[in-house]
């Protein structure tokens, strides 16, 4: 595609990724189910960490950078693909309505 193209699909995309980002109550129920309750497994987790004795706090600080780093980058990459594979449906669409048009 040409670059124009591209400029009003990045239009297109942030103006849904700022639609999308709104929760909705079904969202709110989906984050709050056990299966990917952040706050209740990042509880869990530093209570584990809490049970590693006083004198390994240095391993426990340790560790836990390392776990939010994988996570942010584990986040970023979500946040790549899922930009990368909408821009493409987008494209998709646009060419097969331009070849319904034609």
């Amino acid at each position: 595609m040409n670059e124009p193209d591209e400029s009003i699909l990045e239009i297109i995309f942030q103006a849904r990724e700022d639609e999308l980002a709104q929760l909705d109550k079904r969202d709110k129920e989906f984050l709050n189910s056990d299966d990917v309750n952040k706050k209740k497994k990042y509880y869990n987790l530093k209570n584990q960490l809490d049970k590693i004795p006083y004198n390994l706090n240095k391993i426990k600080e340790e560790i836990s950078k390392s776990i939010e780093d994988y996570i942010e980058t584990v986040e970023c990459e979500n946040s790549y693909f899922t930009e990368k594979y909408y821009l493409k449906g987008l494209k998709d669409g646009m060419k097969l309505m331009s070849e319904v048009i034609q």
